[in-house]
Order: C-alpha cells, then structure tokens, then sequence
C-alpha cells in the first residue's frame, strides 16, 4: 500500500472513530500535499491528528470541538 493510501485509511478511521464522518462526507482534502512515500508508518501516524485538525477546521467545525478532538485539549 503506497502511503498516501496508507494516510488514507488511518485518517478515515481516526475520524469515523472520533466524530463518526467519514472521508467520503467532509470536503476534499490532497492528502498528497501531507504525505510522501519516503515517509515511515510512524511519520504517516504523526500527521494523522494535524490531518484532521485541517480537515475538520474547513468543514467549518469549531475550533474548540477540532482541538478536543485531535488533540484532546479543552
């Protein structure tokens, strides 16, 4: 699996698990302006909350929910 796919699919679950969108339900997102293939599993894993942040920010979420969400901060 190339690691874009990778991403992908650890973001799709962090957010399903998280919030219960999915990808498929928020606005697009170029997962290749985040993700290169040189980059590790763990690398890929590290970006996943800052992915989400951005993702869900643009869905026009507030920003106090985003933060407590993917960063667990109130």
């Amino acid at each position: 699996m190339s690691k874009q796919g990778l991403a992908w699919s650890k973001l799709n679950e962090f957010l399903s698990k998280n919030t219960g969108m999915f990808m498929q339900d928020l606005p697009d997102f170029d997962i290749h302006s985040w993700i290169e293939d040189d980059m590790s599993e763990e690398d890929v894993n590290e970006l996943v909350p800052d992915m989400a942040w951005d993702i869900l920010d643009n869905a026009g979420m507030d920003r106090d929910a985003v933060n407590k969400i993917c960063y667990g901060e109130e």
